[in-house]
């Protein structure tokens, strides 16, 4: 299954959207603000008489939003706000507050005054990315191996495992464990959910596993694709440096974290030479002054008033605008600069 966009009636500002896996959640959760008015599927409470404990009903709800959460743990997105509209109504308390609890699976509709070509862009965008197969990496070295996703919204970071090897053992000893640590990063590589798997790492570790992987068979018993490549750490920045790598380009390509690095570079690139700004007021007076050609922003602040002010001027000028996930490592870089920046190419 995958995201899918099952109608968009522009006409009236609605669109009405099936969700499927947390990548969707996620990127439904940037495009809802505060106003806007939400329907789907929900269960309330009915209370027949004042000393009934009440029993659940199934209802269609309507509400205007207040805030949104995510819960990745439980894989739901929580959309908060009062009720405008329910069916049945008689299960309905209008004007009260309720919690939308939206999981894979579930259709919903979403309403705006105005849909921006920007944010049908996230969603259009989370289409394409739920389409993609997800790439796993693992940046190993003799120490320690670190398995991460490279999902639609990011990088998802899995826990280290240890090769627990000494120089006090004996080379018996150390050849032991230095196997089953092998057998560990491999069989953690086939219980990745995709089809293709990045091993990196310094010095001659990834080398070692490929070595054990092909003469004990259980690389092709796998029925993966596995690809090696040399990174400086085995660590979180081994993992950012795979991806920005020009060797894995080919498979990273149509990935956008990658883009959002390239983005990002070439916005600090051009810090120095006064062809870069950041801060709403300063990317503005660029906008204004047509002084930039692309606008980079978080998602967090989509919301803001000042921001979708700026934006909708972006957007009626032709500017391209770049949307980041605000708590990956570009997104953290960016709400350094304000969370918006512009470029002048």
């Amino acid at each position: 299954m995958q995201m899918k966009i099952i109608r968009f009636y522009e006409d009236v500002g609605v669109m009405k959207v099936r969700v499927d896996t947390l990548d969707d959640l996620w990127s439904v959760q940037r495009i809802i603000f505060p106003n806007d008015i939400v329907k789907s599927e929900s269960e309330r409470k009915f209370k027949p008489s004042e000393g009934d404990e009440g029993e659940l009903k199934k209802v269609v709800i309507t509400l205007e939003v207040e805030k949104t959460e995510l819960d990745k743990d439980a894989t739901r997105l929580r959309i908060m706000g009062k009720i405008l509209d329910g069916r049945p109504i008689e299960f309905v308390k209008l004007k009260s507050y309720h919690t939308l609890n939206i999981a894979p699976g579930d259709i919903l509709e979403i309403q705006k005054s105005v849909w921006k070509d920007y944010i049908v862009g996230v969603v259009k965008n989370a289409v394409s990315d739920s389409k993609k197969p997800r790439l796993g990496l693992i940046v190993a070295d003799d120490e320690k191996a670190l398995p991460a996703y490279l999902l639609g919204y990011g990088v998802e970071f899995k826990n280290e495992i240890y090769s627990r090897t000494s120089k006090r053992q004996t080379q018996k000893e150390f050849a032991e464990y230095q196997k089953k640590y092998f057998e560990n990063i491999l069989a953690m590589a086939a219980n990745m959910n995709v089809d293709t798997i990045i091993i990196a790492g310094p010095g001659f570790t990834k080398e070692d596993i490929k070595k054990h992987g092909e003469e004990s068979g259980i690389t092709k018993k796998m029925g993966k694709t596995l690809i090696f490549e040399s990174v400086s750490y085995a660590e979180r920045s081994g993992i950012y440096e795979l991806i920005r790598g020009e060797k894995v380009a080919k498979i990273l390509d149509r990935e956008r974290i990658r883009m959002e690095f390239s983005l990002m570079e070439e916005f600090l690139t051009n810090l120095s030479t006064g062809r870069s700004k950041y801060g709403v007021d300063n990317v503005s007076a660029a906008v204004e002054n047509m002084e930039a050609s692309m606008i980079l922003v978080n998602d967090s602040v989509l919301g803001d008033q000042k921001i979708q002010q700026l934006l909708t001027k972006a957007e009626e000028n032709g500017l391209r605008i770049e949307v980041f996930n605000s708590i990956d490592e570009v997104g953290t870089q960016l709400n350094g600069f304000k969370d918006i920046a512009s470029v002048q190419n």
